[in-house]
Order: structure tokens, then sequence, then C-alpha cells
């Protein structure tokens, strides 16, 4: 075994560098037991705290999944309630909602439609299934343009958010209407919320649109 002299901190360190044991028994001489373990005892709290983090973080998930999942069967449950409240907030104000576009706007008598109608399909201008259409939609009204003063009639279908398929049944069931009576009949979509596909549709089509805020 090399012998070493030993004069200077910069000997000992030269001993330690080409001895690493040395240093393992020098760490034991000047470290108390507590203090060696400190490594392997942060080691395994760092582990723990992981563990406890990521056990955390997927409880946090699970409640937010949760959370959206209420939230859209709320969304769902509520809706079909506010379009109902929508559509007897129209047929209370007719005359405010679609003074843009009629004069003299009042809604139509449901059973006096339902007589038309039966009347077309008896004399075969409109099927069955297309009267049943037809008495589906949400309300119908009379009046007389803005511009022009021409007398029409007007489909119209209320929902709190108006989707594309509103405005397609809204326009299918004015064409049947109009084919049934024989007198000028416009599609209408009533609600609180429209997106910008659907807007771009409506102006296509010339679709009536009554679109508030709540």
């Amino acid at each position: 075994m090399k012998e070493y002299k030993i004069s200077s901190f910069a000997d000992l360190m030269q001993a330690l560098m080409e001895n690493p044991e040395w240093l393992e028994e020098l760490r034991k001489m000047i470290l108390t037991q507590e203090l060696l373990e400190l490594p392997r005892k942060f080691e395994n709290f760092r582990h723990r705290m992981e563990e406890r983090f990521d056990t955390l973080e997927k409880q946090v998930q699970e409640v937010k999944r949760k959370a959206d999942a209420i939230e859209r069967k709320l969304d769902k449950d509520v809706w079909p309630l506010k379009g109902m409240w929508l559509e007897m907030k129209v047929k209370d104000n007719i005359l405010s909602f679609f003074s843009e576009y009629l004069l003299d706007a009042r809604a139509i008598d449901q059973e006096k439609i339902n007589k038309d109608l039966s009347l077309a399909m008896k004399k075969g201008i409109i099927s069955k299934e297309e009267r049943i259409d037809v008495l589906r939609l949400d309300l119908i009204i009379e009046g007389a343009l803005l511009n022009t003063g021409e007398p029409v009639l007007v489909a119209v279908e209320v929902s709190y958010t108006i989707d594309d398929f509103d405005v397609q049944r809204a326009i299918n069931r004015a064409k049947i209407l109009e084919k049934a009576l024989g007198k000028k009949v416009l599609p209408a979509v009533v609600g609180y919320k429209i997106t910008k596909k659907v807007q771009n549709l409506i102006e296509k089509e010339g679709v009536l649109k009554v679109v508030f805020s709540e």
C-alpha cells in the first residue's frame, strides 16, 4: 500500500481521491448515523410525496369529471324548460318580438290550423305525416310584411339555442304549410343563442330570426 505524507489539506484531499474507501470511513467518523441516512430518507420522502401528489391529481381530475357531467346533465335538463318558458314569452309578446318584420302580428288558433290542414290532407294536397309535422310547430303567426304590407303567415320554431336542425325544421314546415293553405309562409326561429354557421344558413334561406339576451 502506498504511504502518504500528510502535511497539508491538499495532501489529504489527494489521498482521499486516490482511496475513495477512506472517504467513506472519514464520513462515518465525522457524520452521525442520522446525517448519513438523510439522503436515503429524503429520497423515500420524495417518492412518497410524488405518490401522494399523483393520487391527489387523480382525485381532482375525477371530481372535475363528475362536476362536468353534472353540469352537462343540468344543462340538458334545464334547456327544455328554458325553451318552454321562451315559447310562452313569445306567445305573450308576438307584436313586440316580430315588430321588425310584421305589422299586426297575431297567433293563429291551433284548432283553425288543424281544420285547414285536415281539409288539405283530405284533398290529397299534403300527406298525413306532413299534417302531423306542421301541427308540431311552436307557433304560427299571421300579419303583413312591414316593408310591403303583403299578408303572410310565419312558421315559428322556438329554441333556447338555435341550431341548424331548428332552422331546417322551420323551413320544411313552412313549405308544407304554404302548400296546404295556398298562402305565402315564411320560416322563423326564435332563441337566445345562435352560432355563426346557423347565422349563415338563416341568411342563405331567408329565414326570419329573433335572437335576444336573457
